[in-house]
């Protein structure tokens, strides 16, 4: 599952984030579903600070982002405070996690919608159990995307705990193992610490604000607040056209199917996502996007550029360094070509040595282009090159 490798093929549980791009959980109940209800949110630092922080997740895990600058910031955050933050990052499942908490528990009306200070001060007033119960939603989170397990937990539910769950104890080191951190069993302790939780998550944050998120923040909130601005709903309209009318970006399939399934759609303008739309659901399903310019909304406007989810992007980087050296390409185009091959039928292919073909394989595996079976045979993953593919080509839309 959610290995640093192949981070943007699922962020968290289905109920928290489609950023992978993941196809659609519900069946087709178009004959039952009652009418959708589509409109514009507000922004708010409830959604903009965790996807921030996820978009920083992407780039300390070498995945591919539609803001240069947040790169950047990654690669000048403390090497301690990286490692300090693996837990949480983890339990968070990149950020959307905390999105969900955020969107739901953060009062109507609260300044910290739009001030950071306001919203870092009541993230700082958290209690001890009511950060129990946030640790306990993002590990049974992550847990419920692994195992599918039932009910689907929501942020809207969570529960304060005076002591750490049963499931947290039980469930810490799988969350941090499956993320690859390193020592899982060790650093599960860390979960069971709210005060430290707490503490290290607001050092993510302010490194986040303060490097990068604050000026992006004030500068665009004038093109956001106007991005917002209310408009007519179409007869008709489906969420993929609304979603394009409202964007100026038009969704990509996976992203378009969960949105026409969903009862309530809102989509909401953020920073830092620049042609990507990120898309996620607890209870409600939003849609988030950064304004570019200012969309045509007038019904005649159905189409209009790819929209590429952001979990799509994110998988680009991984794909296409691993593609791009000579050896590894030559690895997959005999694959693709004869089928699953042996370490040694790729070495006589190859005419390179075995410890090459070794190195080189274990790459590919961690970019999720090939797999290696119970016979050592190693299998080339058709739908992860054509999945880069396609996206790439989105890209020229």
């Amino acid at each position: 599952m959610f290995r640093h490798s192949t981070v943007a093929n699922a962020l968290c549980a289905l109920r928290i984030s489609y950023d992978s791009g993941m196809s659609s959980p519900w069946p087709d109940l178009a004959a039952t579903r009652p009418p959708q209800t589509l409109r514009i949110g507000q922004p708010t630092l409830a959604a903009t600070v965790p996807t921030a922080m996820l978009l920083v997740d992407y780039a300390l895990n070498q995945n591919s982002l539609p803001d240069a600058e947040v790169t950047a910031l990654a690669e000048s955050l403390p090497a301690d405070l990286v490692s300090a933050s693996w837990p949480i990052r983890a339990s968070m499942a990149h950020g959307a996690v905390l999105r969900a908490v955020l969107l739901h528990q953060l009062p109507v009306g609260h300044p910290g919608h739009r001030d950071w200070p306001a919203l870092r001060g009541w993230i700082a007033g958290w209690t001890d159990a009511f950060v129990n119960g946030v640790i306990d939603f993002g590990c049974d989170s992550v847990m419920h995307y692994q195992q599918r397990r039932d009910p689907e937990p929501t942020a809207a539910e969570i529960a304060p705990r005076s002591t750490p769950s049963t499931a947290v104890r039980r469930d810490g080191p799988e969350v941090l193992r499956a993320w690859a951190i390193p020592d899982p069993d060790e650093r599960a302790a860390e979960l069971l610490d709210p005060r430290g939780f707490r503490h290290t998550l607001l050092d993510l944050l302010d490194a986040i604000w303060d490097g990068w998120l604050g000026e992006a923040w004030h500068a665009t909130l004038p093109d956001l607040l106007s991005a917002a601005a209310p408009a007519p709903t179409p007869p008709g309209c489906s969420a993929e056209q609304w979603i394009t009318l409202v964007t100026g970006l038009r969704p990509d399939p996976s992203y378009a199917e969960i949105a026409d399934h969903a009862r309530d759609v809102v989509v909401m303008p953020t920073v830092g996502l620049g042609r990507s739309l990120s898309l996620f659901a607890d209870q409600q399903t939003w849609v988030l996007f950064s304004p570019q310019h200012q969309p045509d909304r007038s019904p005649n406007n159905a189409t209009g550029r790819t929209g590429i989810s952001l979990g799509n992007l994110g998988q680009l980087a991984p794909a296409l360094t691993a593609l791009g050296d000579k050896t590894r390409l030559a690895i997959v185009l005999q694959l693709l070509d004869r089928g699953p091959l042996s370490m040694q039928q790729l070495t006589d292919a190859l005419e390179v040595h075995q410890s090459t073909i070794s190195r080189q394989v274990t790459v590919l595996r961690r970019s999720g282009l090939v797999e290696v079976d119970g016979d050592r045979r190693v299998a080339v993953q058709r739908p992860a090159i054509r999945h880069a593919a396609e996206t790439l080509l989105a890209t020229l839309d």
